[in-house]
């Protein structure tokens, strides 16, 4: 979308103003005019409330002074006196032609409706309205009634002769015509309504004016009760005033008032001639001011454009000077200024292009700048190989800390230089602040190797200055593309991993090896499958009998979790027990084992084999409190004697650890469980460390175990390890039996069980049941201790 130019939005500018004005003024006249006619139309309307009230008295006077007239006729009063019905309703029908009148009644001073000329039945009847009868013998009396949907006013007066013999009442309809007369002889409004209320509380129009705009419906519709003061409400979508004056009636009555509207849009329209010449004058004012503004603004904007045209050459790179002005104004020394602005820009540029891919201690290129040449090259159709070395300082933490940052930064500068003697033409950078990278093109393993070993050779030798004498420690990861990666941002991330394996290596070289690599991403998915596994019973147990060296049975065995995965296959427990106790899953998988070894060990003794289970516990586990009572419910609920289950648990898990663990264990021992020590030997355990331990069996390390049949040095560790043990009353598993002579030599020297390959390899449970039945000769009620 093409923007607008500054000659246009200047122009615009005056004219949007001027807009804004002449709209803010005629608004603020609107206003003013609009309150002013509101507060005319509330006084207004006040005054003809009034006013309908006094022509309404008027009516009465006229109307009972024709009554009073009637009353002296001489007919009517003897009609009167003779009860002669007949002549009294022909006076009362003559005479109310005269007045206007509707209906004619004549009433008894009981309250007796004597005669009516609106009635059809003949049976007399009482007057509704007591209370003008009381009030008619003091004044004259008039007021508002409804009758069957019409309204009137009536008029009471008495008769005498000379006493009262009764009362006339007159009923004038109140209905449109009459409405309308009165409009018209006054200055009533022409909206003016009559409503009475029903029983139900709603106001129904018994009679309207000349216009017919419907007050009362509009003020129902909008959920408004009457208003007794002026209020500003919407009638047939325009604005009115409506008041509503009561009207007086008698007490049994049904009430009627009168609801007058006084119409904004009305009294506006007067003004509407003068905003369409204010319109007008507003059209004729905004061309003149367009065309000034727009020529005003060309004068300023011709000379801003070529600026303008400048600056987007800047954009694209292009420094070049802006082209002289001839002017000695404002925009002639904005010219000027900018174009030395522009030359400090362009040198201030290449010092941020610099920085941005450079690192500000060695001067060397940094990652960023680092992962752009390396993948450049991996693109070239003749430089996809190469090695990437990732060089690390493991002290730089420590310098930092104890000397501070500025004798390190000469460190790194030290050490950058050193790698650029003995790697001259490759290509370095600062990959973090412990590390250096070097992109070895077209280079296989064994040029990568040599590059390396220079470098340690250069980086071990001590950084000197003045009394000072720093050891680097420094290490090599090495990455090979493409054999590794042909991205460099993967290449870099293996080289890290690379060189994190060679700082904790004797050599401090380390290739990249992504079977070993613990950040691959698809271990990341790993622990959710585990957990769909543990939910969707996806893992089993197999068990690997162990051998009575005394009387060669098998009376037990070891439970070892086993995960056949849908789309990995069989995962190695090595691959996510050491994820699952990262993470604090290895609880529930613990659990799961314990529950499902317990209950196969139920089965088996429901089969008659009473065979003992070891399962295995990890440092994590120990650090549970509930744990000893999870085994008792499970030893509880599957039947199983305490003395038929060993948890092994490993040299790392008990030595150090806290007194969490250690309390644990003993009170697993006190229900009678069997505590065993796996993988013995390999640790820093001591048999005087282990006497603090509820331990009951050792198992020896299969590494002093393989080799046992030919290996002196072996024998005497494990003989050594058995006599200890058994003088300290431990009994002795031996791991990794793999051959006849390892065997018959455990046997010699007197170890307890024997487990390994040898023996019997581990296996699912119904070839484990038809391991034990084959050896149904060796096993008994009373196997294994």
């Amino acid at each position: 979308m093409r923007t607008m130019g500054f000659r246009l939005r200047l122009a615009l500018f005056f004219v949007a103003t001027l807009v804004a004005v002449q709209l803010l003024t005629a608004g603020l006249v609107y206003e003013v005019t609009r309150r002013a006619l509101v507060t005319e139309g509330e006084r207004q309307l006040t005054a003809n409330a009034q006013a309908f009230v006094a022509q309404m008295d008027d009516i009465s006077a006229r109307v009972a002074g024709n009554v009073e007239v009637l009353s002296l006729d001489y007919a009517l009063r003897s009609a009167i006196a003779e009860r002669d019905r007949g002549t009294v309703l022909s006076v009362l029908r003559n005479h109310g032609r005269r007045v206007g009148a509707s209906r004619m009644l004549l009433i008894d001073l009981d309250g007796t409706v004597e005669a009516d000329t609106g009635a059809v039945a003949t049976a007399p009847g009482r007057f509704p309205f007591p209370d003008l009868i009381d009030s008619a013998y003091n004044r004259r009396t008039a007021a508002v009634v409804a009758l069957d949907g019409q309204a009137s006013w009536m008029v009471v007066v008495p008769i005498y002769a000379p006493q009262p013999v009764g009362l006339v009442v007159v009923n004038v309809p109140l209905d449109d015509a009459l409405l309308t007369h009165m409009q018209q002889l006054s200055a009533l409004p022409r909206d003016i309504e009559l409503a009475a209320q029903s029983a139900s509380g709603r106001w129904t129009v018994v009679a309207r004016g000349d216009r017919r705009s419907g007050l009362v419906d509009s003020l129902s519709a909008a959920h408004h009760a009457l208003p007794w003061k002026p209020l500003l409400t919407k009638v047939g979508g325009k604005e009115y005033m409506v008041l509503a004056q009561r009207l007086k009636q008698p007490k049994q009555g049904t009430p009627v008032v009168a609801v007058l509207g006084y119409s904004l849009d009305d009294a506006l329209s007067p003004f509407r001639s003068v905003a369409i010449a204010w319109a007008t004058l507003l059209a004729l004012g905004l061309g003149v001011g367009l065309l000034g503004a727009w020529f005003t603004a060309r004068s300023v904007s011709r000379p801003i454009e070529l600026l303008a045209t400048t600056v987007r050459r800047i954009a694209a790179g292009d420094y070049r000077a802006a082209p002289g002005m001839q002017r000695h104004d404002e925009i002639g020394q904005l010219a000027s200024a900018f174009g030395s602005m522009t030359e400090a820009v362009r040198q201030r540029e290449l010092r941020i292009r610099h920085q941005a891919m450079h690192d500000s201690v060695t001067d060397l290129p940094n990652r960023v700048a680092a992962e752009t040449i390396i993948d450049h090259a991996l693109a070239a159709d003749d430089g996809n190989r190469g090695a990437l070395l990732m060089i690390g300082l493991t002290r730089v933490p420590e310098i930092v800390k104890t000397m501070g940052h500025a004798l390190c930064d000469r460190l790194m500068r030290d050490t950058s230089e050193r790698i650029q003697r003995v790697a001259a033409g490759a290509y370095l950078a600062r990959a973090s602040d412990t590390q250096f990278m070097l992109w070895l093109s077209s280079a296989d393993q064994a040029a990568a190797v040599a590059v390396a070993l220079r470098i340690l050779d250069v980086l071990n030798e001590p950084y000197q200055e003045t009394d000072l004498s720093i050891d680097r420690l420094p290490s090599v990861g090495i990455a090979m593309a493409p054999l590794s990666s042909v991205q460099a941002s993967t290449l870099l991330r293996h080289a890290e991993v690379a060189q994190f394996a060679a700082s904790g290596s004797a050599s401090a070289l380390s290739f990249y090896d992504a079977a070993t690599d613990p950040h691959r991403p698809e271990r990341l998915s790993l622990m959710g499958d585990l957990r769909e596994a543990l939910d969707c019973n996806g893992l089993s147990l197999y068990y690997q009998p162990k051998l009575d060296l005394a009387s060669g049975r098998f009376g037990g065995a070891e439970a070892l979790l086993r995960w056949n995965h849908p789309r990995r296959g069989w995962v190695s427990p090595e691959a996510f027990i050491g994820m699952a106790e990262d993470t604090g899953n290895i609880h529930r998988v613990t659990r799961w084992v314990l529950a499902s070894a317990l209950a196969q060990a139920q089965q088996w003794i429901e089969q008659g084999l009473p065979l003992h289970i070891a399962v295995n516990l990890s440092a994590r586990d120990l650090e549970e409190a509930e744990l000893p009572e999870r085994i008792g419910r499970l030893l509880s609920i599957h039947q199983i004697p305490a003395s038929h289950l060993t948890v092994e648990v490993t040299e790392r898990a008990v030595i150090g650890e806290s007194d969490t663990a250690i309390r644990i264990l003993r009170r697993l021992a006190g229900q009678g469980i069997g505590i065993a020590i796996d993988d013995f030997g390999v640790g820093q355990s001591t048999f005087a460390y282990l006497r603090h331990l509820p331990v009951s069996e050792l198992k020896i390390d299969q590494m002093f175990v393989k080799h046992l049949a030919t290996d002196t040095n072996d024998q005497i560790i494990v003989r050594s390890i058995v006599d200890l043990s058994h003088r300290l009353g431990y009994r002795v598993t031996a791991e990794g039996v793999e051959d006849q002579g390892a065997q018959d030599y455990l046997a010699s020297i007197g170890c307890d069980h024997a487990q390994g390959f040898f023996v019997a390899r581990p296996m699912p449970v119904d070839a484990f049941a038809a391991f034990v039945a084959g050896q149904a000769g060796h096993v008994s009620a009373g196997l294994l201790r």
